[in-house]
């Protein structure tokens, strides 16, 4: 209630405003400062392929590796070795076949082959 132009508050919330006020008029401008963490990571210009279309020649044993050649890439060098881990691939003919393979960390692998 007011009495000649004051205001009657309790011992307590006069003390938390007192505090309050203290706080608040201790800040700096613009209020606290903190330092925020810039992390600057630069990205990857090159992404390499992890799937590839490729060709090879010949038969092609489980279990043992061939060097294949990449489509469509002109540039040197354009070919890989894969491992083929599912299926034996026999021939008696020595066209080229087309096959794709797909790339396991640094390894690659055959995935599919014409028969």
């Amino acid at each position: 209630m007011a009495e000649n132009g004051r205001y009657l508050i309790g011992e307590s919330l006069r003390e938390k405003l007192k505090s309050t006020i203290a706080k608040v008029d201790a800040l700096a401008p613009g209020g606290p400062e903190e330092n925020i963490t810039t992390v600057h990571q630069e990205m990857p210009t090159y992404v390499p392929k992890v799937f590839r279309v490729c060709t090879f020649t010949g038969a092609w044993s489980i279990n043992s590796d061939k060097v294949v050649t990449i489509k469509n890439t002109a540039v040197s060098p354009n070919t890989v070795t894969a491992t083929n881990l599912f299926a034996n691939i026999s021939t008696t003919s020595t066209a080229t076949k087309n096959c794709a393979i797909a790339k396991d960390g640094t390894a690659w692998y055959l995935i599919a082959a014409e028969c």
